[in-house]
């Protein structure tokens, strides 16, 4: 198989069909702009997500008959525990002081004494902060001598793993629709481009041609419209981005920017898109 001849086919055909490969080239670009920006906006989503579930807590208040010394080894105990991001202890006088801070009144001078337990307040990871995860934890903590009760936002929890799921299912939904309608407009594109040269294939058949001989041409030129589609969206993302920048500061700061990975998968995928849609559609005609 000539090598050379193939490479010269295949890069002929942009000279021969400047249109379909013009129209296939913009759509794969458009296709991949869309998908671009869903990977985006799902990336962000699930970044304010993570740190949402950073700032959860749980507060453990302990028996006053437990030593400062008991209450430091659970302290340790429980910063040692996979799930916790952070943990620190509070006395009852750091408690008072806290409640002074925020209401602006000594509470020994209210209630003559100091009644607020010792507590520790733990900060768990991202990926332990659901409500499963959380309350495992808590029933573990509490085991220990001296916990009398923990508080947490179960209530936020519940609608924070609801809309999580909810956003899952709707980005997992969008993102097989989008790539579906991809597919599809590409390999339709690629199909009227292909078509556009049925007479040189109906040639090369009757000259005795192989399949392979004549399908590779297009698969290369295919992948070829592919990585072109693949730079422009690129370059669309790129423009995007720098548009955001100056325009919409505050849209701009909440997304997860793109990165090289992202560029480079959309080269990637473009060439994936043009390699599939040219092979299905030249399959059809050559078999024909």
């Amino acid at each position: 198989m000539n090598a050379a001849y193939i490479l010269k086919e295949s890069f002929s055909g942009f000279q021969r069909a400047k249109l379909s490969s013009a129209i296939s080239v913009a759509t794969i670009a458009v296709s991949l702009v869309l998908l671009g920006a869903f990977i985006t906006v799902t990336l962000s989503a699930a970044r304010v997500l993570e740190q949402i579930r950073s700032r959860v807590e749980v507060e453990f208040f302990l028996s006053d008959a437990l030593s400062k010394q008991a209450s430091e080894n659970l302290l340790r105990k429980i910063k040692d525990d996979p799930s916790v991001a952070s943990a620190t202890y509070i006395s009852k006088e750091a408690a008072a002081k806290i409640f002074q801070k925020e209401f602006g009144e000594k509470i020994e001078e209210i209630l003559g004494t100091n009644p607020l337990p010792q507590s520790i307040k733990a900060s768990l990871k991202p990926d332990y902060a659901t409500l499963d995860s959380l309350e495992q934890f808590v029933r573990d903590i509490s085991d220990y001598e001296g916990v009398v009760e923990a508080r947490y936002n179960k209530e936020f929890l519940v609608n924070l793993d609801s809309n999580a799921r909810l956003l899952f299912s709707i980005t997992a939904g969008l993102g097989v629709m989008i790539s579906l309608a991809s597919i599809a407009l590409v390999s339709n594109t690629i199909r009227l481009a292909i078509y556009a040269k049925r007479d040189i294939i109906k040639t090369m058949k009757l000259v005795g041609a192989t399949f392979g001989f004549i399908q590779l041409p297009f698969l290369i030129e295919g992948i070829l419209q592919g990585l072109a589609g693949g730079a422009i969206a690129a370059a669309l993302m790129f423009a995007l981005m720098a548009l955001l920048r100056n325009s919409y500061g505050d849209i701009y700061d909440a997304l997860e920017l793109p990165t090289l990975l992202l560029y480079g998968l959309l080269l990637a995928l473009g060439c994936l898109l043009g390699f599939f849609g040219s092979f299905f559609s030249a399959r059809r005609f050559i078999n024909q």
